[in-house]
């Protein structure tokens, strides 16, 4: 299973299987619109609870891993392809950066 991980606080993208995107406006318009086709575990999550862009990922990839034992990939949307993977999610799996974010794929 794909889950997206989705941190773009305007993101106007294709549906998708499964998703933890960020808190705003747009995104909780895109949530609502899209939660009976998502899966049930999918979320909306706040940047305020964490002290950093780095830390929120940790968290979040920590927390899809944990809410879907059966993923595959997590795709990464919204950050930077310059931003560094932090050293706590380098042995998650394998990391492929994009133009758009970065895939951690299970090995």
């Amino acid at each position: 299973m794909d889950i997206h991980a989705i941190f773009d606080e305007n993101y106007s993208g294709p549906l998708v299987e499964a998703a933890w995107i960020v808190e705003s406006a747009a995104n909780r318009e895109w949530f609502a619109a899209a939660k009976g086709q998502l899966h049930p575990d999918s979320a909306i999550f706040s940047l305020d609870r964490y002290r950093s862009v780095e830390t929120a990922l940790c968290h979040v990839v920590w927390g899809i891993e944990g809410h879907f034992p059966q993923w595959r990939r997590i795709i990464v949307l919204g950050l930077a392809s310059t931003f560094p993977v932090p050293a706590e999610l380098e042995r998650e799996g394998r990391w492929e950066k994009r133009t758009d974010g970065f895939v951690l794929y299970r090995t």
